[in-house]
């Protein structure tokens, strides 16, 4: 990590690219799946789990330049290889043979989502590219000066990585549940809203209460 910027890996490689600009959101889902039994009849159908995929990321990376007379080709160019065929580092030559069905590279992922960096499988990744002419460079080749590259992720949950995440998780779910009854319990006793800053102090006592009427009388 560099200054708090995002960072992504291709594994095959070992080339980071970190984030000029970090993700504004990053959307996350895990599917549960369940067998549901059939109820000739019968209004309720009993659900079976019968097992979960992996958890999946989505977000958006915003790349421009407005300087270089090669735009942000570069950055295109790294990105447009994680959706590539890699046979690896040692397997380029016998990739130019035949239709050999390798994957993508996976890649580590770092930023928002674990205190670790995890690895990650490359579902799909979209490049948008526009902005082709800047200042005295006209862009008569076509070369863009921004790009925005939407990208989504699968989880690789057997790693030992993701394993060491997972106990960090169940740390904070207890601390979750811990602060979120403290929050009420100061909110009753204080009079102070859940929201405002340094509510867990012993000496906003009376400025929570400040803080409240300053709110209520803004709004």
């Amino acid at each position: 990590m560099a200054r708090g910027h995002g960072i992504i890996i291709n594994l095959s490689n070992w080339l980071p690219f970190i984030f000029t600009y970090n993700p504004e959101s990053i959307d996350s889902k895990k599917v549960i799946n369940y067998a549901i039994a059939p109820n000739i009849g019968g209004a309720y159908k009993r659900r079976y789990f019968s097992g979960f995929e992996s958890k999946e990321i989505n977000f958006t990376l915003v790349c421009v330049d407005m300087e270089s007379p090669d735009g942000v080709n570069q950055e295109i160019s790294y990105f447009e290889q994680l959706r590539e065929p890699d046979p690896g580092p040692f397997g380029v030559a016998n990739s130019f043979y035949g239709n050999a069905n390798f994957p993508p590279p996976k890649v580590l992922f770092q930023y928002g989502i674990s205190y670790v960096p995890l690895y990650w499988d490359v579902l799909s990744i979209d490049i948008n590219e526009s902005h082709f002419h800047a200042g005295t460079i006209r862009g008569v080749l076509g070369i863009p000066k921004k790009c925005e590259i939407d990208i989504k992720l699968a989880l690789d949950e057997s790693s030992a990585l993701n394993k060491a995440n997972q106990i960090a998780k169940k740390a904070e779910m207890f601390a979750a549940s811990a602060k979120s009854i403290t929050r009420e319990t100061l909110h009753q006793t204080r009079n102070v809203r859940k929201e405002l800053p340094g509510i867990f102090s012993t000496q906003n006592g009376k400025n929570g209460i400040l803080s409240n009427k300053r709110i209520d009388n803004k709004y």
